[in-house]
């Protein structure tokens, strides 16, 4: 029974109405100063013809999609393999070679197994619209990616892989994604979102704050407030406060992007993500106060 419901196992539900099922990968690289992002899945309102897609984020570019036709897609559910083509996206390795992309990545750190391990028990809530799962919150990412004749060499960069699948991303949502270039230990991940469900609305929270070695889980937090507003055009804060921890973050726009999301099973939504945004992050908790200077990626949808 927990095997159905364990978040990071692979579906594969092709002949499912009004699905999606996708992945994000990123990997901060310091070395470049810079984010690489892979959107991969499949919708199954999509013509057949389009039925797999796969996003790529290179540095300085715009993001480029290429899409699969039904039939070059598979998955193979027990080993956690994805197939678009020739091409392979698995939970520990990536590789991809179509008209001037090729990536050759080894992905480290085993995944998360835990069916409980962002939306908690939410999981067993019937037909939501989307489910979030985080996959891996802080991998070492090693290998090569060359994009139209330049060739970026990654060597012990993070990652992080997260997933969703339902029908449609909510209406309106935050999420952000954060690293410290200069300590691979300190990560946030803040996501939070008006859910419909039964023709009601209601709002949905996960994320943590990992550094030294532990980790603040935000859906723990007792007696839970959020304030967010814009304090210019280009900044934005964010205050968390509980009976146990206040977290103040301050997000600084990066480089506005576009990528395509799911809506009614179909990758037709538009969705703007900032990318390699400067973010300071104020944590006041167990009576002492740390501040970390760290570099993400976010989107704002809607407002919450």
């Amino acid at each position: 029974m927990l095997k159905k419901y364990r978040p990071s196992s692979l579906r594969g539900n092709f002949e499912r109405n009004n699905y999606f099922e996708g992945w994000f990968q990123k990997v901060y690289s310091k070395q470049h100063n810079a984010s690489f992002i892979l959107i991969y899945g499949y919708a199954t309102r999509n013509s057949n013809d389009q039925f797999g897609f796969l996003q790529v984020l290179i540095p300085n570019q715009t993001p480029e999609i290429v899409y699969f036709s039904k039939n070059e897609v598979s998955c193979d559910i027990e080993h956690h393999i994805f197939r678009l083509g020739n091409n392979i996206l698995t939970t520990e390795l990536i590789q991809i070679n179509i008209q001037d992309l090729r990536i050759d990545l080894t992905l480290m750190n085993k995944p998360s197994r835990t069916f409980k391990n962002s939306m908690g028990y939410t999981y067993y809530i019937p037909n939501l619209p989307c489910y979030h799962s985080v996959l891996n919150t802080i991998q070492k990412v090693k290998g090569e990616i060359q994009h139209k004749g330049v060739n970026y060499t990654l060597e012990n960069e993070v990652g992080y892989l997260e997933k969703n699948w339902g029908t449609s991303f909510p209406e309106k949502y935050f999420w952000i994604h954060a690293v410290d270039p200069n300590n691979p230990g300190v990560s946030l991940l803040f996501s939070r979102a008006e859910i419909l469900w039964l023709g009601r609305t209601f709002i949905k929270h996960v994320g943590y704050l990992c550094f030294d070695g532990q980790q603040i889980d935000l859906r723990e937090l007792k007696n839970f407030t959020l304030s967010n507003w814009n304090s210019s055009p280009e900044n934005r804060i964010i205050q968390i406060r509980s009976m146990s921890a206040q977290l103040d973050i301050s997000l600084e726009s990066g480089c506005e992007v576009m990528f395509k999301g799911p809506k009614n099973g179909e990758l037709s939504r538009v969705i703007r993500h900032q990318t390699d945004a400067r973010i300071e992050v104020s944590l006041t908790w167990k009576k002492n106060t740390r501040r970390f200077q760290m570099v993400g990626n976010f989107e704002n949808i809607g407002s919450l």
